[in-house]
């Protein structure tokens, strides 16, 4: 899998390495991490079941949490994340939660034209 924003120019791949680019520095770990609250006692009208109250607020909680790292990644100074793993944490009844959590190592890569 591999992600470009291209507003922020930054690569997101949960490969190791990319193909056709060299990696030249390593910043460092990144994580970017989001939340988002599920009531699943009062469903929302088009709501039917639990699992829909949990998949309608995970995409928001994931953008987020790509929204983050991507921006930590910029502020290491570099232009793609490699090694990426998601992870999803739901807890809760009554009220639920979602956590998201994204990581990966920082990297900067040779320019494309090189």
């Amino acid at each position: 899998m591999a992600v470009t924003d291209n507003r922020v120019g930054i690569l997101i791949t949960t490969t190791p390495t990319v193909e056709g680019r060299r990696i030249e520095r390593y910043l460092g770990i990144v994580t970017g991490e989001a939340s988002s609250e599920v009531d699943v006692v009062t469903f929302t009208p088009g709501t039917k079941s639990f699992s829909d109250a949990y998949h309608k607020v995970i995409p928001t909680a994931r953008d987020t949490a790509l929204k983050a790292v991507m921006q930590g990644v910029s502020q290491a100074g570099g232009n793609a994340l490699v090694g990426t793993t998601v992870n999803y944490v739901i807890h809760g009844s009554g009220k639920g939660l979602v956590l998201v959590s994204v990581t990966g190592t920082a990297v900067v890569l040779e320019d494309a034209a090189q």
